[in-house]
């Protein structure tokens, strides 16, 4: 039997979720509602989904797991990799049950390469093509379960069909389903668990219109066959983060070049590309040709992906000469950059970066010339930018809180996150979004069940949830966690904590990918 179920709408918003059930648009996510526990739950700053979710599932905040944004270190290089589960330094709350039951993963963000448990695990987001799962041979399952199985919602391009590309996204996210019971439903592992990306997709690209209620009531639905089919004792539905309209965009690398704090280096090829990027052909121009192009390169086989454009082959290459990136920044002259996707800035510092250049001392100053900068921007039209802004030593905690970036802002409202991931993208400091909705603070948060004391209001962090699962299953809460369970959701009781040191602390790494992968869910 299924004691606990894990559920995840990423991208969920409480307020809009409330409004759709006033709806009646969501039968089962109701009535879980309104048997059981319900409110928000606090993203990791920024609200990103690889840290975020690494967050969840580690118990951790980022500076004990070092995942802070999509971008990871290279060991030697400022060039980003791409974060994935071998950037993820700590055992999983997934393998740490595994010790009490069996254990069944589909979907998450960071699960591929695949962990060893007692159960199975089948990567999820922004898994390649032909990725392995545990145990051996559960691929195969999949495969057999849903034909074609697809662990990444499909693109969107200024030329994509949205009726289409939605009911690709309605059946990606029956499929996900269809893959959990089937794998679960003849031998209920005790612990179970499943990401929904789509629900996250379809609110970036076509937030304001239909789509999104359309691919959350397929969600909803999914969520109803999970349930007739496991019946478990104990249900979680959660987000990672809330979502909301943007407006437009802050280059922030951009900035840091016109403000100073970056300085390009002085050789002919990157003159000739800083004078193309000057003139306004920038990535985002070359973007909107490749979204004119990208059907007709689809339907001939050119292409798998729009993401093909950027990191694959001779062409994206050649493409890639055109426009500045990290290899065309003097590093001996550069004080401040950004990998971000929302808001923060690292400084080059001596010691931690390759060419760091940044003295203890000279970082005071440059952390209080930032800040002066940013508090003085203003968005077009003449709002002010900034909202919050935060030092690394203000938010993370632990052996990795090092190599944090340096400052972290949240935007006004979070309606011009931040740009840095791909590099100089846009000659402009502040331009148009390539997104309708990005990420907010506060996420959705539903627990039902067993011992669950009914009512709204609930609150947490997304590293309460690894030992309040912990906990629920009788495992012990190792001493590295941070979170703390979640009490004020269950009778009083029933959450009785075991603690101790025995789990292991296992080694993590960094993916070889690279950053483009991104651009196609809009996260670039």
């Amino acid at each position: 039997m299924t004691r606990l179920l894990v559920v995840a709408w990423d991208g969920a918003s409480p307020g809009l979720v409330r409004r759709w059930i006033k709806m009646g648009a969501l039968p089962v996510l109701a009535q879980l509602m309104e048997e059981g526990a319900w409110g928000k739950v606090e993203s990791t700053i920024p609200p990103v989904t690889a840290p975020a979710w690494a967050s969840f599932h580690t118990g951790t905040n980022p500076g004990r797991h070092g995942i802070y944004g999509w971008a990871v270190r290279r060991q030697g290089s400022y060039r980003p990799a791409l974060a994935d589960g071998r950037a993820v330094p700590l055992p999983t709350f997934w393998e740490l049950a595994s010790g009490v039951g069996r254990v069944g993963v589909v979907g998450f963000p960071l699960t591929h390469p695949a962990r060893e448990l007692e159960g199975f695990w089948v990567p999820g987001l922004l898994a390649p093509r032909g990725a392995v799962g545990h145990p051996p041979g559960v691929m195969a399952s999949v495969e057999r379960a849903v034909p074609g199985y697809c662990t990444t919602p499909p693109d969107w391009t200024r030329w994509t069909d949205p009726v289409q590309w939605t009911r690709q996204l309605e059946t990606m996210t029956v499929e996900q389903a269809q893959v959990l019971c089937s794998l679960a439903g003849s031998d209920p592992p005790e612990l179970v668990g499943v990401h929904f990306q789509t629900t996250d997709t379809v609110q970036h690209f076509r937030w304001g219109e239909p789509e999104p209620l359309q691919v959350f009531r397929a969600a909803d639905r999914a969520l109803g066959q999970i349930l007739e089919t496991l019946r478990p004792e104990n249900t979680v539905v959660l987000s990672d983060h809330g979502m909301g309209p943007v407006d437009g965009e802050f280059h922030i690398n951009t900035w840091l070049l016109r403000e100073g704090f970056l300085r390009l280096r002085r050789r002919p090829g990157a003159a000739l590309r800083e004078v193309v990027f000057r003139s306004g052909i920038d990535q985002q121009r070359l973007m909107a040709l490749g979204a004119l192009v990208y059907p007709v390169a689809r339907r001939f086989g050119w292409l798998r992906n729009a993401t093909d454009l950027w990191a694959e082959g001779h062409v994206a290459r050649l493409l890639r000469k055109l426009f500045l990136s990290w290899d065309d920044i003097d590093w001996r002259r550069t004080w401040a950059f950004t990998q971000c996707e929302i808001g923060s800035v690292i400084l080059n510092r001596r010691g931690r970066e390759p060419q760091g250049i940044v003295s203890p001392a000279d970082a005071k100053r440059l952390l209080r010339e930032l800040t002066d900068g940013l508090q003085g921007l203003r968005v077009p039209g003449g709002t002010p930018y900034l909202g919050r802004l935060f030092q690394a030593s203000d938010v993370y905690a632990g052996d990795k809180a090092h190599l944090a970036p340096d400052l972290l802002f949240l935007p006004r409202g979070l309606r011009w996150p931040g740009k840095g991931l791909g590099g100089f993208q846009r000659r402009t400091v502040f331009g148009s979004p390539t997104v309708r909705a990005g990420h907010r603070m506060k996420g959705l948060l539903v627990m039902h069940g067993d011992g669950v004391r009914p009512g709204r209001g609930l609150r947490g962090t997304l590293a309460d949830l690894a030992p309040t699962i912990l906990t629920l299953l009788g495992a012990r809460i190792p001493p590295w966690m941070d979170g703390v369970p979640l009490h004020a959701a269950f009778d009083p009781g029933v959450l009785i904590p075991r603690t101790g040191d025995d789990a292991p602390v296992g080694p993590g790494g960094s993916s070889d990918d690279t950053v483009e992968r991104l651009r196609g869910l809009g996260y670039l």
